[in-house]
């Protein structure tokens, strides 16, 4: 019984040593700030030089649980760069930000206006907003995995309303 209350009390004091050590809104901002630079048209700095700015080596932006449903930074490069062009003013606005240990979660809010058609949606020229929540885990001073989830229903239904 001593045994389980030293490693509980070994284990609470660890927590507790992780929470101060947490990053400050402000640090976490700028740690973020070239991944999100990506989202707002037109990029500056270029796609890669942004991932490789604000990313470790071996990031992945997944989508899922599996690793099937992940990415590193040369796909996700192609893959800015389709949005880039698909919605050439797409903009991303930061809404709110929580920092935990090494974690920013970022609700943001994504909007746009695509120049064709898109996700098989005929291009209307009606633009969309919707929400998009981000787990940023942080090594160092980077992102070093990304787990995203965008409102894309939201999008497509503002896009076919009439």
């Amino acid at each position: 019984m001593k045994k389980v209350l030293l490693l509980r009390l070994i284990s609470l004091s660890t927590t507790v040593f992780a929470a101060d050590k947490s990053i400050t809104e402000a640090e976490a901002r700028k740690i973020i700030a070239p991944m999100y630079a990506n989202f707002s048209m037109p990029i500056i700095g270029g796609t890669k030089n942004l991932l490789e700015q604000g990313t470790t080596k071996d990031w992945v932006s997944c989508s899922g649980e599996d690793f099937k449903h992940c990415r590193g930074r040369e796909e996700s490069v192609k893959a800015f760069a389709g949005y880039a062009k698909a919605i050439p003013d797409l903009k991303h606005v930061i809404k709110e930000i929580i920092v935990m240990d090494n974690k920013i979660v970022v609700r943001g809010e994504l909007s746009g206006t695509p120049a064709g058609d898109f996700f098989g949606v005929p291009h209307s020229g009606k633009s969309f907003k919707i929400m998009a929540i981000d787990i940023q885990t942080i090594t160092g001073s980077k992102i070093s995995k990304t787990y995203h989830l965008e409102d894309w229903a939201s999008a497509l239904n503002q896009l076919k309303a009439k």
